[in-house]
């Protein structure tokens, strides 16, 4: 583990591993956790993981010294690089924190070898509404259960309430609670719940990969549609009809490298062979 400081606030960051780079970037409760299986399927494969948590999250500062923006975190994602040496490298991130991902991309190009994300790129009231319940639920009931609220809208409706998802959920828990910190999720939800990157997709110019789990209770429900698969995906797909698609099949949408890690590696490894 390592840490580097940027406008006075420690950035945490790990790199391990040796081969082709790959930056990791889980959502915002389980960040670095979330490819917590799949790392040393990874490592042994020839890739580099660089995991870190940007600012007012998990092992990196809560101090809010400064707003929390995009922009700045994608700037502290730039700086992190810089500072490990790393020049081009590879991206996949997922579930709420995609759109650092997809905004570093555009906006920095000549880092970028590929893009491995969730097709989640901008807030409608739908998930402006996820957002600030995630906030609240955490207040009132505690973050414990907000990790069971989620869980319960990203596994496979197959999985609901039997002993898979009690296994996750279990798993989940404790690492919420490490890394959501309600001094800064308010703040941290408002700036999830304010991001539109419609003029950015068409401007990623490294090879895209779309990559989720085909199977969720969020595709079933019409509230949910702006979450679901086809949605997503198709919606990604006006804006960059060049991107690539996978679906991990009988995964839950961004649980997929959680309860799928063989599986979904095995389809970002492929990838990452075809552009290295």
């Amino acid at each position: 583990m390592t840490e580097t400081y940027r406008n006075g606030s420690k950035i945490w960051y790990e790199v391990k591993g040796e081969g082709n780079p790959l930056v990791l970037i889980g959502g915002f409760a389980l960040l670095h956790n979330q490819f917590e299986f799949c790392d040393p399927i990874l490592q042994n494969s020839g890739v580099k993981t660089i995991h870190w948590n940007y600012r007012g999250s998990g092992l990196s500062d809560w101090s809010l010294t400064e707003p929390l923006t995009l922009e700045g975190w994608v700037e502290d994602l730039k700086f992190t690089l810089d500072e490990a040496g790393i020049d081009k490298t590879n991206i996949w991130c997922t579930s709420t924190s995609t759109p650092i991902g997809i905004r570093f991309a555009s906006k920095y190009p000549e880092r970028m070898k590929t893009l491995i994300t969730y097709p989640y790129y901008k807030v409608d009231d739908y998930w402006r509404n996820v957002f600030h319940a995630a906030y609240w639920v955490a207040h009132v009931f505690g973050i414990t259960q907000l990790s069971r609220v989620f869980a319960g809208v990203v596994l496979t409706p197959e999985t609901l309430y039997g002993p898979e998802h009690f296994k996750y959920e279990k798993w989940a828990a404790p690492i919420y609670e490490k890394n959501v910190n309600m001094t800064t999720m308010k703040e941290l939800m408002d700036t999830l719940s304010s991001i539109d990157l419609t003029g950015d997709v068409p401007r990623i110019k490294c090879p895209t990969l779309l990559l989720m789990g085909n199977e969720s209770a969020l595709n079933d429900e019409e509230s949910m549609q702006s979450a679901s698969f086809d949605t997503l995906v198709n919606d990604f797909l006006k804006l960059k009809p060049d991107a690539e698609v996978q679906a991990v099949k009988g995964a839950g949408s961004t649980y997929c490298m959680i309860t799928n890690p063989e599986e979904t590696c095995k389809l970002v490894l492929n990838y990452l062979k075809n552009y290295d």
